[in-house]
């Protein structure tokens, strides 16, 4: 059932882009469609055309390199959506031109020619083969769930997987449908009752997962308290589980969050519950022998009526246990148990684990002396073999590692890192990471997994660094790209994000920033008294959105292709532009794109300034695509793609050597004429 909960979210034909996608603001509305893992968009808004299914503007390098034009092969102009046609190495899909070779298009298609796909990538199970003979350019390959009619050949509504129509038309047969149906024939996805998520039938009690909050019982979803008497209701898979899974012997049960795990209450045929530290719960004999287990975490209750955790200290006399204690032994009643072995991080002094070791000590020879520590916490190493002080796995003054969240160390070994630090990529082995490479500047990574850190900004040098753009903790805010619960003047910052700011501020990328701070003095040096950047930093690495008000983004890097939205125009930066101009505003919903005027990593803008390319000829002063030059510096001109120098012609000489040339030439001649005469009239004489 995992293929068809993953449809259910990303795949519907025409479906709306994702919100956090790439799409959500070059695309037009309820034109994005998923392929695989990949998003991809159908009809870009006006202005721009879909190539490898990212919006790209109608005269990009990008829309020439794929060769995408109309359907009659001229040019593309301003008021351009999709592609009609596409050139070699490519083929036309959906509206947009892909590339075999490279993702998304090697999701779709395994072989081209000629700007159509001649073989789909049918093993995937989500698309198919157009048998129709001739079929509709571009619709050679059709998604499972596309019911558009083309050629007499469509998918099925709401089908997963599917294969071929048997004949060369009608509808594909769907071999698994989308979460929220189920298949109900060969050619029909028929929606599950309103209750469940997933089904195998319409009936209320043929569910196989529930929606949000429901739990699922003997095929029927339920509310939670309706998990009661033999079952518990498990808040991980969202089911009610009965007792019996436990154990065979488990009569009564609940579940214990704290471990998330279920918890046996009360045992039949004599037995009693016994739940270990780590919250595996089972039925076991009622005896000292039962309860103390192979563990010894456990210890009988004197009226052998429940098996306690030797840490369990809220009995009284001897039911009492030792407060942080792990294993212990009592062997008969009128006498406490008596603790073996504690916790981590306490230390067993005259029976008791009342005094820890010190800080970052798992376990130790000496309470509360730093040196003394014999294991240290997760994120610490010992500083010497054996026993000593316990180090940040961090602490690059001490042998640490940079960004390192957790290490080992074998005695004669050297230091590896074995997990980094939220905010930092991991780079090497599993075993032996380096984490050099930050992902965030916020150590928190803005709330982890539920926060996002997406807000790129580019520093004087040309490094990008990333920033919080949304903050997963209730009542913090990104200011100045980190998380914080002081938005000080910025009223508009609510929870998690920002949707306008204060004078001095400016909005990018869900928060504010403050114009003279970096990182947001990177990107803009004057706002509005409305919080909305007027003047770019002077670096040129940002450009200021046209017209954009205060509860839009005002400045955009002149990198970001993704784009942003002011006035329902979509208003984007070139790939791999380091300096640019702001594009003109548009009225019209479309898409308009910044002129590139410098480009990273050695590339040239082209001539149109809406793309970076390897321009590597010193005398061509723009490229149409990677080494392929359109406009050449003076004194030299174009001779394929390539600039020649104007005094040099397609032999290679120079117009002084053809001159020179031709005079020996003439010499030459002139001398061989003059012989001929003196050969045929002198000699003639002398006859």
């Amino acid at each position: 059932m995992l293929l068809t909960a993953f449809y259910v979210v990303l795949g519907s034909f025409a479906a709306p882009c994702q919100q956090d996608g790439d799409h959500i603001v070059t695309c037009q509305v309820n034109k994005c469609e998923t392929v695989g893992l990949f998003e991809i968009c159908t009809e870009c808004k006006t202005g721009g055309v879909p190539v490898d299914g990212f919006c790209r503007p109608f005269g990009s390098i990008q829309a020439a390199a794929a060769g995408c034009t109309k359907a009659d092969g001229t040019a593309l102009d301003k008021t351009a959506t999709t592609c009609g046609k596409c050139g070699d190495g490519y083929f036309l899909f959906m509206g947009g031109c892909y590339k075999t070779e490279s993702q998304p298009g090697s999701e779709i298609c395994t072989t081209a020619s000629n700007g159509l796909c001649t073989a789909c990538k049918v093993d995937s199970q989500y698309i198919f083969q157009n048998k129709a003979t001739p079929s509709e350019k571009g619709s050679e390959c059709i998604l499972c769930w596309d019911t558009t009619d083309r050629n007499g050949v469509m998918g099925v509504a709401n089908c997963a997987t599917c294969t071929a129509p048997a004949s060369s038309t009608g509808p594909a047969t769907c071999t698994e449908c989308m979460a929220g149906t189920y298949k109900k024939s060969d050619t029909e996805c028929a929606a599950c009752h309103s209750d469940c998520a997933t089904c195998s039938g319409e009936a209320n009690n043929q569910c196989t997962s529930c929606e949000t909050g429901k739990y699922l019982k003997s095929n029927q979803c339920v509310e939670k308290n309706t998990c009661n008497t033999n079952h518990y209701p498990d808040d991980t898979s969202m089911t009610c589980v009965a007792c019996t899974v436990l154990d065979a012997n488990c009569a009564t049960c609940s579940f214990d969050s704290a471990t998330a795990k279920g918890k046996c209450l009360t045992c039949n045929s004599n037995k009693i519950p016994r739940t270990t530290l780590d919250g595996t719960s089972t039925c076991v004999e009622n005896s000292y022998a039962g309860c103390q287990g192979a563990d010894n975490e456990l210890f009988m209750k004197e009226d052998q009526s429940a098996c306690l955790l030797c840490g369990d200290t809220k009995e009284a006399s001897n039911d009492k246990g030792v407060a942080n204690c792990r294993t212990c032994t009592k062997n008969a009643n009128d006498s406490p148990p008596t603790c073996t072995a504690c916790l981590d991080g306490y230390f067993l002094e005259r029976g008791s684990c009342t005094t820890t070791c010190a800080d970052n000590c798992a376990t130790c020879s000496e309470a509360t002396t730093e040196d003394k520590c014999k294991i240290c916490k997760a994120g610490f190493f010992l500083a010497s073999p054996g026993e000593g002080k316990c180090i940040s796995c961090s602490d690059t003054n001490n042998g640490g590692i940079d960004g390192c969240a957790e290490c080992t160390k074998e005695p004669a070994g050297p230091l590896k890192c074995t997990k980094c630090k939220p905010n930092r990529k991991p780079a090497g082995t599993s075993d032996n990471y380096t984490c050099t490479e930050k992902t965030c500047e916020d150590p928190t990574v803005c709330g982890g997994t539920s926060g996002a850190c997406d807000a790129i900004v580019i520093d004087a040098n040309g490094k990008e660094h990333y920033y919080c753009s949304y903050c997963g903790e209730t009542n913090k805010f990104p200011i100045d790209g980190l998380c914080t619960d002081n938005k000080g003047t910025n009223a508009g910052c609510t929870d998690h994000t920002c949707s306008y700011c204060a004078a001095g501020f400016f909005l990018y990328m869900g928060g504010c920033y403050k114009i003279d701070t970096v990182p947001g003095s990177y990107m803009c040096s004057k706002s509005t008294t409305a919080g909305v950047c007027d003047t770019p930093n002077a670096n040129n690495r940002f450009f200021v959105v046209p017209k954009a008000i205060s509860a839009e983004q005002s400045v955009l890097a002149c990198g970001n292709p993704l784009g942003t939205i002011a006035g329902g125009n979509a208003y984007v930066g070139v790939e791999g532009c380091s300096q640019c101009t702001a594009p003109d505003a548009r009225a019209d919903g479309g898409m308009a794109v910044a002129t590139c005027t410098a480009c990273e990593d050695g590339k040239k803008p082209g001539k149109s300034g809406t793309g970076c390319v390897a321009c590597p000829d010193a005398n061509c002063k723009s490229c149409t695509m990677d080494d392929v030059c359109e406009e050449c510096a003076d004194g030299f001109s174009l001779d394929n793609g390539k600039c020649v120098s104007s005094g040099t012609n397609k032999s290679g000489l120079s117009t002084g050597a053809i001159a020179g040339i031709s005079v020996a030439a003439i010499v030459v001649v002139g001398g061989l004429v003059g012989f001929l005469c003196w050969w045929f009239i002198c000699r003639g004489k002398a006859q």
